[in-house]
């Protein structure tokens, strides 16, 4: 691990920071295993930042921090579903993306969720694979209007 890196909460104002992260990301690192279109459909040039407001006042994901600056995002919903997981594109493979899923699955246990699961870009099945998730289904699914392979991916939680 390259920094130390603090997990917390998302807090009001930070959502161009975490759009930022989630769009850069998208486009240098998913877009690797994507199609240009795919990619520009899944993080759009100009995104409504109202929408994105309003999603994660909703989902309050946890942010990974390094030396004050937002390097990874990740939410939990109540039922276990992972809906967006996010490490910055600079911060790849230098411990975030574990860093969120320890806080993520700690977070898990304490609301009693036995079942974590995702649906899963091709970019990132090896990361979870390498945590304990399986492959339960691959998908041509659907991706903001555009056919794009997806797998569908789950971890049983421990005691």
């Amino acid at each position: 691990m390259a920094a130390d890196i603090h997990i917390r909460r998302y807090q009001p104002g930070e959502e161009q920071a975490i759009w930022t992260l989630y769009f850069d990301t998208t486009h240098q690192v998913v877009a690797r295993d994507y199609t240009a279109e795919q990619v520009d459909r899944w993080a759009p040039e100009n995104d409504d930042l109202k929408a994105w407001k309003q999603k994660l006042a909703r989902t309050k994901p946890l942010v990974a921090i390094i030396e004050d600056q937002i390097v990874g995002f990740a939410e939990l919903e109540d039922d276990g579903h992972i809906d967006t997981f996010y490490g910055h594109y600079r911060w790849q493979r230098q411990g975030v993306g574990t860093a969120l899923l320890e806080a993520v699955e700690a977070e898990a246990k304490r609301a009693g969720i036995e079942v974590l699961f995702a649906e899963v870009s091709t970019t990132a099945v090896a990361f979870f694979l390498a945590k304990g998730f399986e492959v339960t289904e691959e998908r041509a699914s659907r991706v903001c209007g555009t056919p794009a392979k997806q797998y569908m991916m789950r971890k049983q939680l421990g005691a």
